[in-house]
């Protein structure tokens, strides 16, 4: 179980990184510069811990997934990108199959 807790702060990690690299506009911003290496960092460690105890494939995966849906989130809730139903719909694959790996994987 505390395998599974590691590997979704990894993937919240994940997602800082993606929004700190955003932030330090090409890394021009030091201090988002740094904390984009920061995050980054943690999200790497704490996915390598959770990978001692879950299977690579499964692990990876949901580390993905809640990197790419939640970049995707905070992109629309945040950044003023694109919502369409289409986009919905497609983030709504994700999180299934995120779902589907923790619970049948």
């Amino acid at each position: 179980m505390i395998a599974w807790i590691i590997l979704v702060i990894a993937g919240v990690f994940e997602v800082a990184f993606v929004v700190t690299m955003k932030l330090s506009e090409g890394f021009r911003n030091k201090k988002y510069t740094a904390l984009t290496v920061l995050s980054g960092g943690l999200s790497f460690f704490l996915l390598s811990v959770a990978l001692r105890d879950l299977p690579v494939g499964t692990g990876y995966a949901i580390w993905t997934g809640i990197g790419a849906a939640g970049s995707v989130l905070i992109g629309m809730f945040f950044f003023n990108e694109k919502r369409s139903a289409l986009k919905l719909l497609f983030l709504t694959f994700i999180i299934a199959g995120v779902a589907g790996l923790k619970f049948f994987g």
